[in-house]
């Protein structure tokens, strides 16, 4: 995907304590010394990296990227590039250079699977700039934190305007030279990873800082093509925002963002968040989560003809067992914009894989496309960043104020029962303790109980007259332990504890054959008296036991 080379770095930051008065003063000088004499001296300076393709001479624009220009000067200056070559090559977009890891040595290039993840030691603040991402421009490599930027740049080969704002721009290829330079490490025939096959081609000999006035016949400066701001803003907030598919969301902090290759088709994902890697329980692996987003044109079809296609195709590969369905149901989004989204949520687990994945995805409705958000993890983590999923999907948002298809009924045909939000609002609402116990809405734990009460309880009078007693109750008391279960963590998981014999004896119901009302109150009068038991019978015999035998002694 094309932002593989927008690494995510580690955080290398040193911790300094001054007084307040020596800060203020400090600040004070840096501000007055620095800018007047660093950054004045940097406007005429250059940067000429030879590599073994040609010249690449590099112009800088220290009064839109201060600290990145005297960054690069600094790198450069030191000989970090020396001997590097440009690990990342894709023609059309950028080649990419600057990682350490690249480095020629006397055992020639090694750790070529680390390439694209080594830095400085540091990171520098990024200084985003109206400059206009086009062909020749030097700009910042990042992760998806926006202050990440090291030391690896891109030169842009192909204007790449979905850039603009997002990456610092800092310099541009100054000789016609440079771009015939460019073109030639642009063409060079890479490996499926965008590694250039003829690595020493690519490879940066020597980089050196020189002014201006040592070119030979220097090209005047050229005015630079900038961003329209009286219409168009950089996105510097973090928010990911794509106007072609018509939608934004909010990245998950810490997660790296990964954007669509230019080549890429058009079932491909339009944006990819990858996660931090975790060790598995065996300690011997490590999973990195995802989520990523397709969007596809409704064209002809509805939002329901799309859906109820992708839906059978899901319950045929259930069937096939190349996957495990273990909940299904449509629901509404609400945004943090306010505005709903009519939604199909499927969690399942791959079957027959390697390491063993889950996965849950919501299809989301539109009046031009139709969205899937996929989230998938390693079923050993997959419940613990359920929150930040859930949390992505109230992000979601489109430009257009148009109104959403209709969704009621939507999935007759494929068998699946609609939970109409009336109902859930009619009856109290969602499962407050248990929602805050796993984590989101969307815990297979909180499902369960929801198609139960749905599905089984609410399907007979007595079991709905009873939901009505119960949830005067369990909402007289249950919105305080939930709201206690996010600020304390032991006590959340001391609730998931508590709740496991519950929910282990409510799967009773599933296997229940409830056709009248008399079963419905057998059952249900059974599994009460089973709760009953376990929760405080069993505990109060156990305390008389040992309290009796502690009295004999």
């Amino acid at each position: 995907m094309l932002l593989k080379f927008y690494f995510q770095v580690g955080k290398h930051k040193t911790n300094l304590i001054f007084s307040i008065s020596a800060l203020i003063l400090l600040s004070l000088i840096s501000i007055a010394t620095f800018t007047n004499t660093a950054f004045a001296e940097n406007d005429d300076k250059i940067v000429i990296m030879h590599t073994n393709s040609g010249p690449l001479i590099i112009e800088l624009f220290p009064d839109d990227a201060p600290n990145t220009a005297e960054n690069f000067l600094k790198l450069t200056e030191s000989g970090f590039y020396d001997n590097l070559i440009f690990h990342r090559i894709i023609k059309g977009f950028m080649i990419q250079g600057g990682d350490p890891l690249s480095k020629y040595g006397e055992d020639g290039f090694i750790n070529i699977g680390q390439w694209g993840t080594g830095d400085a030691g540091y990171e520098i603040p990024a200084e985003f700039n109206t400059i206009k991402h086009n062909r020749g421009i030097i700009s910042m490599a990042r992760g998806t934190d926006i202050d990440s930027a090291s030391s690896q740049f891109f030169i842009v080969h192909k204007n790449s305007n979905f850039l603009d704002g997002k990456y610092t721009a800092f310099g541009k290829l100054l000789t016609e030279e440079s771009y015939a330079t460019l073109d030639k490490i642009a063409n060079l025939q890479t490996t499926s990873k965008d590694i250039p096959n003829d690595l020493h081609a690519s490879q940066i000999i020597k980089a050196s800082v020189i002014t201006r006035a040592d070119i030979e016949n220097p090209p005047s400066p050229e005015e630079l093509e900038r961003l329209d701001e009286s219409n168009s803003k950089p996105t510097i907030s973090g928010r990911y925002v794509n106007t072609e598919y018509d939608f934004s969301l909010l990245p998950p902090k810490g997660w790296t963002i990964l954007y669509a290759e230019p080549d890429s088709g058009p079932n491909d994902p339009v944006i990819t968040f990858l996660g931090q890697k975790k060790k598995l329980l065996q300690g011997i692996d490590e999973y990195a989560p995802y989520i990523y987003v397709n969007v596809n044109k409704l064209g002809d079809k509805t939002f329901q003809e799309s859906l109820d296609n992708r839906i059978a195709q899901y319950h045929k590969m259930d069937q096939g067992k190349a996957i495990q369905i273990q909940s299904e149901r449509m629901t509404t989004i609400t945004s943090e914009q306010g505005k709903s989204y009519g939604a199909y949520l499927l969690t399942a687990k791959q079957m027959g894989v390697i390491p063993p994945v889950s996965f849950a995805q919501a299809i989301i409705s539109h009046t031009d496309f139709i969205y899937g958000i996929t989230y998938a993890n390693h079923e050993q983590h997959f419940e613990t960043d359920l929150i930040i999923f859930d949390n992505l999907l109230k992000s979601f948002g489109t430009a257009t104020q148009d109104s959403e298809p209709d969704i009621s009924g939507l999935l007759e045909e494929v068998g699946i029962k609609t939970t109409e939000q009336e109902t859930t609002e009619s009856q109290g609402g969602g499962c407050l303790i248990a929602t805050a116990a796993f984590g989101s809405e969307m815990a297979p734990q909180v499902q369960f109980l929801r198609e139960l009460r749905d599905n089984t309880v609410l399907q007979t009078e007595s079991g709905t007259s009873f939901m009505t007693g119960f949830n005067q109750f369990y909402y007289s008391f249950s919105p305080v332990i939930a709201d206690y279960e996010r600020e304390n963590p032991a006590f959340k998981e001391t609730v998931k504890l508590a709740l496991t014999p519950l929910l282990t004896s409510l799967t009773l119901l599933q296997y229940a054959d409830i056709d009248s009302e008399s079963e419905m109150l057998g059952y249900g009068i059974g599994v009460i008296l089973l709760n009953i038991g376990m929760y405080f019978v069993a505990p109060a015999v156990l305390i008389m036991t040992v309290g009796k035998k502690i009295l004999k002694k």
